[in-house]
């Protein structure tokens, strides 16, 4: 239902859960397995990725490491040779820069988990971001950031904790990614959406929620919800011009299908009204994202 979208797109970006490796590596030790998930996706599914017109995926996030480093190394070189960016393993790919079109793109990602650049920390953080600068067109930021679940749909600006693990101050690391030079922030981990805010002319997305995880995952109320989000910038400034929330829901065995009434559309417009009141942005019932003239 939505592939023409990511098609048509200038440059699409997401996140990928997981590995791709067909088999071996190291599993990750569960001291709960009925709480702990390992994803492994046999290698050939990247074409799902290309198919679907994805061009760029972040890797940083808890289950980038499920298999170690053989797994992480098998998802690098996997995308690398399917022609799909990637960035977000320390040491590895903590940036990436390609051309797609005339425009230059250069894309970094972080996480609150081992081997990625860290959510939670702030210099770091900027150091990276602000690299990037003065050598590409735009720059795009991924995270992977927040706690989980429905108790936890609003940004609170405050450092948030779950499973005993500092998930980061997701407002605190976007806003200095936008104070580093980034022109789009975009986020994931939560598994619900979240608001959206307009931070010095620039577009935060906290967290676009589940995509495609039809299968294993709680989609129950707004954990089904699959938000496809266009957004539309200035080349020469970075700046945000308008955008839409495209309304998708997932069901169980089915992947993200139409929302003709654009319940997740309403959903983000609903917390981005309680939980940054002030943003200058405008989100009409179908999902239209407009800026507000200032008074």
């Amino acid at each position: 239902d939505c592939t023409h979208i990511i098609q048509k797109a200038d440059c699409a970006f997401g996140n990928l859960e997981g590995v791709l490796l067909d088999e071996g590596g190291t599993p990750k030790k569960c001291s709960n397995p009925k709480v702990c998930y390992a994803f492994r996706t046999p290698i050939a599914y990247v074409k799902n990725l290309t198919n679907a017109g994805f061009d760029a995926m972040s890797i940083a996030n808890n289950h980038a490491n499920d298999f170690g480093i053989i797994g992480r190394q098998s998802t690098m070189n996997t995308l690398k040779s399917a022609g799909i960016e990637f960035a977000g393993q320390k040491g590895f790919c903590e940036t990436t820069i390609f051309q797609k079109g005339n425009v230059k793109y250069g894309f970094c990602a972080f996480a609150h988990s081992t081997n990625t650049p860290s959510i939670t920390n702030i210099e770091e953080t900027k150091k990276i971001v602000s690299s990037l600068k003065g050598k590409c067109d735009i720059i795009v930021v991924a995270f992977h950031g927040g706690a989980e679940g429905v108790k936890y749909a609003h940004v609170t600006g405050r450092t948030e904790t779950f499973l005993g693990e500092n998930r980061g101050n997701v407002k605190e690391f976007a806003h200095a990614c936008i104070d580093a030079g980034a022109d789009i922030v975009y986020g994931h981990g939560p598994h619900l959406p979240r608001a959206v805010e307009l931070y010095n002319g620039h577009f935060i997305a906290y967290s676009l929620g589940n995509f495609c995880t039809p299968y294993r995952v709680s989609l129950s109320g707004a954990l089904g919800y699959a938000p496809l989000l266009e957004i539309n910038i200035n080349k020469t400034t970075g700046e945000f011009v308008d955008g839409k929330i495209h309304s998708y829901i997932q069901s169980k065995g089915v992947g993200p299908r139409t929302d003709a009434q654009n319940i997740v559309a309403k959903n983000i417009k609903s917390l981005t009204a309680k939980d940054f009141p002030n943003t200058l942005l405008s989100i009409d019932e179908d999902g239209t994202i407009n800026k507000k003239v200032k008074n």
